[in-house]
């Protein structure tokens, strides 16, 4: 097979015919060659892997042979803050630690956990492990306030991420923002 590369190395199609039909039907600027051996390769007098591209938000820009993110930074800083949100989320229903054991904390069990801290009764709860506890009246109060505590800490290191995201003035310090 036969492919159209422009000037700048790109491969802007393929072309099926014999000698004559393919140079009547290769753009100005362009040149026919043969397949590259591999996909993912430009022309620059000879066939030339391309490097790997760092992102899925990069293009790469033949003219300067490197991937380049022509994302504006409000759109690189909403992509971060949706990136932190999944990660928040993940340690929020992830669960917690009560009295050295771990506990769900997913909305279900958050629900589950407020309405028996009201009931005032004692409990068997069902652990992350699905190892069963007694608690008490009491400690279920305190399971309540630990997971409250929990939430709290993870909204706040998501605070803190959007804060820096936000105050960010390049590509290079959103990206640097962790959770």
């Amino acid at each position: 097979m036969t492919v159209l590369v422009s000037k700048n190395g790109e491969v802007i199609g393929h072309i099926f015919g014999n000698e004559e039909m393919i140079k009547l039907n290769t753009p100005e600027g362009c040149v026919a060659l043969d397949d590259p051996p591999y996909p993912n390769m430009f022309y620059q007098g000879g066939w030339v892997e391309m490097p790997a591209q760092p992102s899925p938000y990069h293009i790469f820009d033949y003219e300067t042979k490197k991937w380049v993110d022509n994302r504006s930074l409000e759109e690189v800083k909403r992509h971060k803050w949706e990136q932190i949100k999944q990660i928040r989320d993940q340690y929020e229903f992830g669960g917690f630690e009560f009295e050295n054991k771990l506990y769900d904390s997913d909305p279900n069990s958050q629900l589950r956990i407020a309405t028996a801290a009201l009931l005032g009764v004692s409990v068997e709860w069902t652990l992350k492990d699905n190892s069963v506890v007694n608690l008490s009246p009491d400690q279920l109060i305190d399971l309540k306030t630990a997971l409250a505590v929990h939430i709290n800490n993870i909204h706040e290191r998501g605070r803190i991420a959007r804060q820096k995201i936000e105050t960010a003035l390049t590509y290079e310090e959103i990206e640097a923002v962790n959770f």
